[in-house]
C-alpha cells in the first residue's frame, strides 16, 4: 500500500471512511447525514439573518430540483458561480482546475452520482501541508428563499461545485472561514503545487503572454486581480467593467489575425458568472466583426454574459496588477513549454514544525537575543546542477539585505552585468514556508512569516546567538508577510546551510510546514535543533516498565547502527509503535526529544536513553488520555512540542485545549 498521506492513500479526515459509510447507508437504505459537519449554524459560520423569511434550510439536491445531477455533461469553467459568500479566491482556483482533467479528478474522484449507488454521501480530496486528505460530506446544502446560499452552477440542476465547496468548508471549519483569501491558497490545496505571484509590470506584454501560455501548457493554474487602493475600493467596478480586489481565473490564451496585425489574447473568467469586461475584445466588441468565422469558432466566442471573456494582452497589462500561478512541480516554473511526461528533475524534502512561545518562537532578526531560538533546519548541498544555471525571469529578484520589516516586499533586482558575471553552475533550491491552521471557524489570522538561509562555516550544529550576530543570511524569502506561504528559488554554492523559519514578533504560537526542492542528485540532510530555556514543569519519573525494556532491547538489536544508537526516524517508529494512534509523535518532536536527551550532540540515542524516554512518553500520553476522558471528548488537544531534559526528566508538554495552551 502507498504511504499514508499520498494521493493513492489519503488521510481520512476525522477518520470517516467513505467506502465503509457508503456501504452502511446502502445496506440500511438510508441517506448519509454527517454528524461531524452537521446541517446547523456552526457549519455555516455566518451571522443569523433576523428576517425569518431568510432562514436557512438544508436541502438535498433532489429536494431542490427533481432532475438534479452531480455533473451535467462535462465540467467547465462556467459551472461555478459565486453565491452570498466572499470566497471568489476559492472559486477562481476551482475554475482553473476544471481546465486540467488529470488534476481535477484528484480533487473530485470519478464515479460519483446522484442516481447510481446514491446514498447522499460524496468524497473529495485536498492537499494539506504535505498530505492528501479525503473529506466526506453529505449532500445537504444551505438554501435561502429557494436558492443555494453559496456557490452554484449556471446549469441549475448540477451540484458538483456546491459539494466541493462544502467539503472544503468542512476541512477548514465552516463556510464563514472561506471569506477573504488569495487564489494561491486554493490552487495549492487543489494540486499540492507551488503558488507564487508575478507582477504584471515585471515583463513586456508579449513576453508575459508567452509566459502565461507556457504555464497553461504545463498544467499550471493561473489567476489575476486588480489591486484596490483601499478597503473602500474593493468590489468597485471600473469603467471597463472589471472589479477591483476581485479574483479572475485565466483559462486560456490565443491569438487572432486582424488584417495585418497579430493580436494576443487572454481568456478570463469572473466567478460571479456575470459583470463582464466591456473594453476592446470583450464579447460584444466591434473588433470581432473584423475576424473571420473560422477564428471565432476556434476561440468558441459566445456573446452571452456568463462571466467569461477575452481581453488583449496590452489592455490586460494596463488594467491588471498581479498574476498568480500555481505550478504542479518546479519544472513547470521554467517559463517554457515542454514535455509534461518527462521525469521530474527535483527532489522534495518536507518538514512539520512549530513556533512555541518561550521556547522556539524567537521572532525576527530585530530580536537578536531570541532569533537563534527559532526552529533551524540543516540543508546539505553536495552537487551542482547538471545544467548551467540560467537566471530565469520566473523568480523574484534578490533583495538587498537589511533590517527585517513586516511591511510589503521591496525588491532590488540584480543588474544584467551582475547576472552575467555570476552565471555559473550552482545548486538550485526552492524553499516554501507555509503556516498552518490559521483559518478557524469564522476567523482568519495569518502571522507575519519569513525564512532565512545561513551558510555554515564549521561543522553542523545548533547555531547560537553569537553566530547570528556575526553572520548575515545568504538568502531569504523576502520581507515578513501576513499570508499563508512565502517562497523563493535560490542558487547556492555546494555547502552546508541552515534554514531558519520565524514569525516577525517573538512568542507567537503557530504551526508551519516547510518544503524544500533541490535538483535531483543533490543530497539533503535536515535536522532541527532544540530550544533551550528554563521554562519547564517537573514531572515525577517512574521506573522503566518491563515491556518497554524488552521492546527497546529488541528494537536496538534489529535497528541500531554500529554505534548501538538509533536516529530520530528510528526512535519515532519505536515510540509510535507503543503510543495510541491519537498520541503519535511527529518527527520534529522526536528530534527535539533526542537533542534534549543527547547532550553529546550526536543526534542519536543509546539504549538507556531510549528506555527512559519511552516510559516518560507513555506516562504522559496516559495523563493526557485521562484529561480527554474527563472532558468527554475524543481528542481535545494536539502535541505542539515536547522538550525533555536529561537527568531530572523534566518534560514540557504544550497542549492545545479549547484554544488555550495548557502545561501539564
Amino acid at each position: 500500500m502507498s504511504e499514508l498521506g499520498s494521493f493513492d492513500n489519503p488521510v481520512k479526515f476525522k477518520d470517516q471512511d467513505y467506502d465503509v459509510l457508503l456501504q452502511k447507508c446502502l445496506k440500511s437504505a438510508v441517506l448519509f447525514s454527517d454528524t461531524v459537519f452537521a446541517a446547523n449554524q456552526s457549519s455555516l459560520g455566518i451571522p443569523v439573518d433576523p428576517d425569518p423569511k431568510k432562514a436557512v434550510k438544508w436541502l438535498r439536491p433532489k429536494e431542490i430540483t427533481s432532475n438534479a445531477v452531480f455533473v451535467e455533461g462535462t465540467m467547465g469553467t462556467t459551472d461555478i458561480c459565486q453565491g452570498q459568500l466572499g470566497n471568489c479566491w476559492l472559486l477562481a482556483a476551482l475554475s482553473c482546475l476544471t481546465m486540467h482533467p488529470p488534476l481535477f479528478v484528484k480533487v473530485v474522484p470519478s464515479g460519483q452520482s446522484l442516481s447510481e449507488s446514491y446514498a447522499g454521501i460524496f468524497r473529495f480530496r485536498f492537499w494539506q501541508y504535505g498530505e492528501w486528505v479525503e473529506v466526506v460530506v453529505d449532500d445537504r446544502l444551505p438554501v435561502r428563499e429557494g436558492r443555494l446560499l453559496f456557490s452554484y452552477s449556471r446549469t441549475t440542476n448540477e451540484f458538483w461545485s456546491a459539494l466541493v465547496e462544502k467539503a472544503y468548508a468542512k476541512l477548514i471549519g465552516s463556510y464563514g472561514s472561506l471569506k477573504g483569501g488569495i487564489v494561491s491558497e486554493g490552487m495549492e490545496d487543489f494540486t499540492g503545487g507551488i503558488a507564487y505571484s508575478l507582477h504584471v509590470s515585471s515583463r513586456p506584454p508579449r513576453m508575459l503572454w508567452r509566459a502565461i501560455t507556457a504555464a497553461l501548457a504545463r498544467s499550471s493554474l493561473l489567476s489575476c486581480f486588480i489591486q484596490a487602493a483601499s478597503v473602500k475600493e474593493i468590489g468597485s467596478v471600473t469603467s471597463e467593467g472589471l472589479i477591483k480586489g476581485h479574483a479572475y481565473a485565466i483559462t486560456d490564451t490565443d491569438k487572432v489575425q486582424k488584417a495585418s496585425e497579430e493580436v494576443l489574447l487572454l481568456r478570463l473568467r469572473n466567478p460571479w458568472g456575470f459583470v463582464e469586461y466591456c473594453g476592446p475584445w470583450s464579447d460584444k466588441c466591434q473588433d470581432w466583426d473584423f475576424i473571420d468565422n473560422a477564428q471565432k469558432a476556434r476561440l468558441e466566442l459566445a456573446k452571452v454574459e456568463d462571466g467569461e471573456f477575452w481581453i488583449g494582452i496590452e489592455d490586460f497589462c494596463r488594467l491588471f496588477n498581479t498574476v498568480e500561478m500555481c505550478s504542479v512541480n518546479p519544472d513547470s516554473m521554467s517559463g517554457e513549454a515542454g514535455d509534461d511526461t518527462a521525469t521530474p528533475s527535483w527532489t522534495l524534502s518536507s518538514h512539520q514544525g512549530t513556533w512555541v512561545p518561550m521556547c522556539s518562537a524567537g521572532g525576527s532578526r530585530r530580536y537578536p537575543r531570541s532569533f537563534w531560538k527559532n526552529p533551524q533546519f540543516q540543508m546539505i548541498l553536495s552537487e551542482k546542477d547538471v545544467d548551467e544555471y540560467d537566471y530565469g525571469e520566473d523568480e523574484e529578484g534578490e533583495e538587498v539585505d537589511g533590517e527585517d520589516d513586516e511591511e510589503g516586499v521591496v525588491v532590488a533586482p540584480i543588474s544584467k552585468t551582475e547576472k552575467q558575471g555570476e552565471k555559473k553552475k550552482k545548486c538550485t533550491v526552492l524553499v516554501e514556508l507555509l503556516q498552518k491552521y490559521r483559518r478557524q471557524k469564522d476567523k482568519v489570522h495569518f502571522l507575519y512569516i519569513a525564512f532565512h538561509i545561513y551558510k555554515l562555516q564549521d561543522k553542523p550544529g545548533s547555531l547560537d546567538q553569537q553566530f547570528f550576530s556575526n553572520n548575515r543570511p545568504v538568502a531569504r524569502s523576502g520581507k515578513y508577510r501576513s499570508i499563508r506561504s512565502v517562497w523563493r528559488k535560490v542558487h547556492l554554492e555546494p555547502s552546508s546551510y541552515v534554514i531558519v523559519a520565524s514569525t516577525y514578533r517573538p512568542n507567537q504560537q503557530g504551526e508551519f510546514f516547510l518544503r524544500v526542492y533541490t535538483k535531483t542528485g543533490n543530497i539533503q540532510g535536515f535536522q532541527d535543533f532544540p530550544c533551550t530555556n528554563n521554562y519547564s514543569v517537573m514531572v515525577m519519573s517512574k521506573p522503566v516498565l518491563p515491556e518497554d525494556l524488552f521492546r527497546v532491547q529488541k528494537w536496538f538489536d534489529e535497528k541500531a547502527g554500529s554505534d548501538d544508537r538509533v536516529n530520530a526516524v528510528q526512535f519515532m517508529n519505536l515510540v509510535n509503535s507503543v503510543l495510541e494512534k491519537d498520541y503519535e509523535l511527529p518527527l520534529e518532536t522526536c528530534r527535539q526529544l533526542i537533542f534534549g536527551e543527547d547532550t553529546g550532540g550526536r543526534g542519536r540515542l543509546n539504549r538507556a536513553q531510549a528506555e527512559k524516554l519511552l516510559t516518560s512518553l507513555r506516562n504522559l500520553s496516559l495523563s493526557a488520555l485521562t484529561q480527554c476522558r474527563l472532558a468527554q471528548t475524543k481528542r481535545p488537544w494536539n502535541v505542539v512540542a515536547v522538550v525533555v531534559y536529561p537527568k531530572c526528566f523534566t518534560v514540557l508538554l504544550f497542549l492545545l485545549f479549547q484554544n488555550k495552551i495548557i502545561v501539564a
